[in-house]
C-alpha cells in the first residue's frame, strides 16, 4: 500500500510513504513507484508491517534549496458549505509549516545518516556477511575487500540466502589460486621440496605426494630425499614409507652435498649407470624451522645448489593462528625470493584438527599462494587430496560461529602519514585485484575481449598510426577468433543509413548464438558490394543466423533460406503480409487474425532501464515482392508487446518477420532483438566519450572501437548470469559510482577500467594481462 504525506508536502517534495507486510515488499513498492534512484528518509516498524518514507534522489537537492515554508499554504479538502475561519486557517498553516520544517530537517539529516534505497539493503547485507566471514576465521581486511562492491541485485536478499552465498563463494574463489592440472605436473616431473615449520607434517606429506605419482606411473622413476638430520627418527620414518611404495630413499647429513645428489638423481639414465639416475620425480623432505630461525636463509639457498630448478612447496598447518601463518608465509617467501625463485605453491595439513578454515584460506589468498593439496589425516595416500575451492569454501563458511577470538581487532593507531600511506597502498592493491578479476572474467565470457583490450591500448598510442590499427582489426583476425572458438554465433545487421546524430552507419556486430552482443564488429563500408557477395562473406565467418534491422528484398531472403541460414528482421506494423489469400498489414493482422496465432511464453526484457516482460504472438504467413506473385515466401510473423513487470501496462509494441525453418528457436532470441535496438545510440555515446577523452583522432577507428565497447556494455547490462552480476559490481567499485544495469554507466565504467589498467601497468602494479604484481 502506498500513502502520501499531506498534499502540499507531496507536491513540493515528492515524498511518499509506503506500507507493506515486510521490508522486501515495501522496497519493491518504492522501486516500482519511484525507480531505482531514490532516497530513504525513514524506515520503521508499524502496526501491520513496515513503513518506508522515500523520495526521488534528483528532487533531494532541489527540495533543500527551493523549499520556503513561509510561502506554502495548507490545502485541505472541506465541504464548500463550511468555509474555514481565519483562526482555523492560521492553525493549519502553522501545522503545515511545522511539518515542512520537519521534513526539510529530515532531508538534511538523510544526506549523512540515511542510506538510499539502493544502499540501505546493501549495508545490512554487508554487515551480515562481514560478521559471517570474521566468525569463519577470515580477517577483517579480507572481508572488507571482498564485500566492497556487492551487486545491487542482492540488496534485498538475506545474508544467508542461496543467491548471496553463491556470490560470496564466487568472490572468495576468484582470490584463490589452485593447482589446475595435476597430471600435467606429474607428466613433466621435476624436483619438489616440501618446506615449512616443524611439526606441520612434511614427512608424511612427502610420502603422500610420492604415492599419488606411484599410483599413476609406478615407483621406478621416483626418489625420496630427506635433509632432516636433526629430528630423531626422521630418516627412518621416510625409509619405511619408501619401502611400502617401492621407491628409492636418500638421507642427507647436515653437511651433505644436496647439489651432487640431485645431479646423480636427475641426470639421464645410461646402461652402465646405477639405478639411482634418471629419476623423473624427486621429492625432498626438508628440516623443519621456525620462521624466526636465522638458518632459514641458508637452508633455502641449499635447495638451489643442484642442476635442476627445485620447486619449493610450503606446508602449512591449517589449525594455526592466522597471524602465525602470515609470519610463516612472509618469512619463507622472502627466503625463497632471495634464493632466486618464489614459492611454487602450498599444501594445507591438519584440516581435520582445525576449528575454522577461514584463517589459513585468508592468508593463502592475501599472499597469492597457489594451493595444491589439502590433508586431513595420517593415512597414506588416502588423506591427501587436490584442493577443491568450492568444497573448501563451503566448509569454511559452515564452520562460522561465535568465538571469543573472532572479533576484528582494533589494532594500534598509526601516525597520520603512515596511515595514509597504508590506506593508499591497500587501495592500489585492491584496485589492481579488482581490475584483474574484472578483465579475467570478461575475457572468459566475451569473445573478442582480448582484441578489444589491444585496440584500446593502440588508441592510447596515437603515434602507432593507422596501419597498426588496420592489422589488429583485419577481417582475418576477427574471423580467426570466431572459427577458433567453434561456437555457433550470429550477425547483427543495422540499417544502412547513418546513425542518428552521427554521420556513419552502424558497423556489423557479432552476436553469440542466443543473440547477445559480443565485442567484435566490422565497418559497413568495408563489406563486399552486393547482397550475394556479403552473404558469402558472412558464410565465411560461420554465422548461423542473422538479426536484421532492415528487411531486405524477398529474393535476398530466399537466398538466405536456401543457404540454410536463419534470419529475424525488424519491421513496422505497416508491413504487408499475405495471409489466407488476403493482403493485410501486420497491425491489421493483429486485430483481425492474430487471435488465430500461437501465443508464446512471456520472456523477461529490460525496456528503457525498467524490468519488463515480452508477450509474443506468432502467425504462419507469407510475403511477396509484388502483389501479383502467386507464390510467396513462407515466414513467421511476430507481434511482441512489452509490458511493465509490476503493473502489466503496455510500454511498447514491436513487429518482426523470421524464417520459418524448423529447429531454430527464434522466440528465445526476441529479448535480444529488443536489446540491440539501443546499440546504435550507445555506439554514438561511446564515440562522443572517447572524443571527449582525446582518444583516437582517426574518426573511422574511433567509431569502430566505439561499437565494440557499446556491444560489451549493452550485454553487461542485460546479462543475468552470475559472472555479469559480479562484473557490474566490480565496475561500480572501480568507477566509484553506482552503475547498476544502465548501459551508459557501464560503458563509462568500462572505459575507466581500461584506463586504470593502462595506468597501473605503466606503474608496474599489474602485468599487461591484468595480473597483480605480488607484493
Amino acid at each position: 500500500m502506498t500513502e502520501w504525506l499531506p498534499r502540499a508536502t507531496e507536491e513540493a517534495m515528492g515524498v511518499q510513504r509506503f506500507i507493506a507486510s515486510n521490508s522486501r515488499e515495501a522496497m519493491r513498492q518504492v522501486r516500482s513507484a519511484l525507480g531505482d534512484q531514490v532516497l530513504i528518509l525513514s524506515n520503521r516498524s508499524v502496526e501491520g508491517g513496515v513503513e518506508i518514507i522515500a523520495m526521488p534522489e534528483q528532487e533531494h537537492e532541489q527540495a533543500l534549496s527551493e523549499f520556503d515554508p513561509s510561502t506554502t499554504v495548507a490545502t485541505v479538502a472541506t465541504p464548500a458549505a463550511e468555509p474555514l475561519g481565519d483562526a482555523t486557517v492560521e492553525t493549519l498553516q502553522a501545522l503545515n509549516r511545522q511539518l515542512l520544517d520537519d521534513v526539510r530537517t529530515m532531508l538534511r539529516e538523510s544526506t549523512v545518516a540515511m542510506p538510499s534505497a539502493s544502499t540501505s539493503g546493501v549495508s545490512t547485507l554487508v554487515a551480515g556477511l562481514r560478521q559471517q566471514l570474521v566468525q569463519a576465521g577470515f580477517s577483517a581486511t579480507l572481508a572488507d575487500d571482498v564485500l566492497q562492491d556487492p551487486p545491487e541485485e542482492l540488496r534485498d536478499e538475506a545474508p544467508d540466502s542461496p543467491a548471496v552465498k553463491a556470490w560470496l563463494v564466487r568472490q572468495l574463489r576468484s582470490r584463490l589460486s589452485l593447482l589446475e592440472d595435476e597430471d600435467a605436473v606429474f607428466d613433466a616431473g621435476g624436483v619438489f621440496a616440501l618446506i615449512g615449520p616443524t611439526g606441520v607434517g612434511k614427512t608424511t606429506t612427502t610420502a603422500k605426494l610420492a604415492s599419488r605419482y606411484v599410483m599413476r606411473h609406478g615407483p621406478k622413476d621416483v626418489a625420496l630425499v630427506t635433509t632432516d638430520s636433526y629430528r630423531i627418527g626422521a630418516a627412518e620414518q621416510l625409509r619405511i614409507y619408501a619401502r611400502l611404495l617401492g621407491t628409492e630413499v636418500h638421507a642427507l647429513e647436515a653437511d651433505g652435498d644436496l647439489g651432487d645428489l640431485l645431479t646423480r638423481l636427475t641426470q639421464p639414465r645410461r646402461a652402465l649407470l646405477s639405478r639411482s639416475s634418471g629419476k623423473k620425480l624427486t621429492v625432498i623432505d626438508t628440516i623443519g624451522m621456525s620462521q624466526r630461525d636465522q638458518r632459514l636463509m641458508g637452508e633455502i639457498a641449499r635447495l638451489g645448489s643442484g642442476p635442476s630448478t627445485v620447486r619449493r612447496v610450503l606446508v602449512l598447518n591449517a589449525a594455526s593462528h592466522g597471524d602465525t601463518l602470515a609470519q610463516v608465509i612472509e618469512a619463507w617467501q622472502q627466503a625463497s625470493m632471495e634464493a632466486g625463485e618464489p614459492l611454487w605453491g602450498c599444501i594445507l595439513t591438519k584440516l581435520d584438527e582445525a576449528a575454522r578454515l577461514g584463517s589459513v584460506l585468508d592468508v593463502v589468498m592475501r599472499h597469492r599462494l597457489k594451493l595444491c593439496y589439502v590433508s586431513r589425516g595420517q593415512r597414506v595416500p588416502e588423506d591427501l587430496e587436490r584442493a577443491d575451492a568450492e568444497s573448501l569454501l563451503d566448509e569454511a563458511l559452515s564452520l562460522a560461529g561465535e568465538s571469543p577470538f573472532s572479533s576484528a581487532p582494533a589494532g594500534r593507531e598509526l601516525p597520520p602519514q603512515q596511515a595514509r600511506q597504508q590506506a593508499l597502498s591497500r587501495g592500489v592493491l585492491r584496485q589492481s585485484d579488482a581490475l584483474a578479476a574484472t578483465l579475467d572474467t570478461l575475457r572468459q565470457h566475451n569473445l573478442g575481449m582480448t582484441l578489444l583490450e589491444q585496440v584500446w591500448q593502440r588508441a592510447k598510442r596515437p603515434d602507432d598510426g593507422p596501419d597498426k590499427f588496420a592489422q589488429l582489426m583485419a577481417d582475418a583476425t576477427q574471423q580467426g577468433l570466431l572459427t577458433a572458438e567453434d561456437a555457433p554465433h550470429a550477425l547483427y545487421w543495422s540499417k544502412t543509413s547513418s546513425v542518428s546524430g552521427a554521420d556513419r552507419a552502424m558497423p556489423l556486430v557479432s552476436l553469440n548464438h542466443q543473440g547477445m552482443p559480443q565485442p567484435l564488429s566490422w565497418p559497413r563500408h568495408r563489406l563486399p558490394a552486393g547482397h550475394a557477395e556479403q552473404q558469402r562473406w558472412a558464410d565465411g565467418l560461420g554465422a548461423g543466423w542473422h538479426l536484421l534491422m532492415q528487411l531486405p528484398a524477398v529474393a535476398d531472403l530466399e537466398c538466405l533460406d536456401d543457404a540454410g541460414g536463419g534470419w529475424l528482421a525488424a519491421v513496422t506494423g505497416a508491413r504487408r503480409i499475405r495471409h489466407a489469400g488476403e493482403w493485410l498489414t501486420l497491425s491489421q493482422a493483429l486485430s483481425q487474425t492474430m487471435a488465430l496465432g500461437e501465443a508464446v511464453e512471456p520472456q523477461r526484457v529490460r525496456h528503457q532501464g525498467r524490468a519488463a516482460s515480452l508477450h509474443l504472438t506468432r502467425l504462419e504467413t507469407s510475403i511477396s515482392q509484388r502483389r501479383q506473385d502467386s507464390q510467396g515466401l513462407p515466414v513467421l510473423a511476430w507481434c511482441g508487446e512489452i509490458r511493465d513487470a509490476d503493473d502489466g501496462r503496455r510500454l511498447a509494441r514491436r513487429y518482426w518477420l523470421s524464417s520459418s525453418h524448423a529447429g531454430l528457436d527464434m522466440a528465445s532470441r526476441m529479448p535480444q532483438a529488443v536489446l540491440v535496438e539501443a546499440l546504435p545510440g550507445l555506439t554514438r555515446q561511446a564515440d562522443q566519450l572517447m572524443q571527449e577523452r582525446g582518444l583516437m583522432k582517426d574518426r573511422e577507428q574511433r567509431w569502430h572501437l566505439a561499437s565494440m565497447l557499446a556491444a560489451l556494455a549493452l550485454r553487461l547490462g542485460a546479462e543475468d548470469a552470475a559472472w555479469a552480476m559480479d562484473v557490474r559490481a566490480r565496475l561500480s567499485g572501480i568507477a566509484q559510482r553506482r552503475c547498476g544495469r544502465r548501459p551508459k554507466a557501464l560503458l563509462e565504467a568500462l572505459m575507466d577500467t581500461l584506463s586504470a589498467h593502462d595506468a597501473l601497468t605503466q606503474a608496474g602494479v599489474v602485468t599487461a594481462s591484468g595480473r597483480s604484481v605480488a607484493a
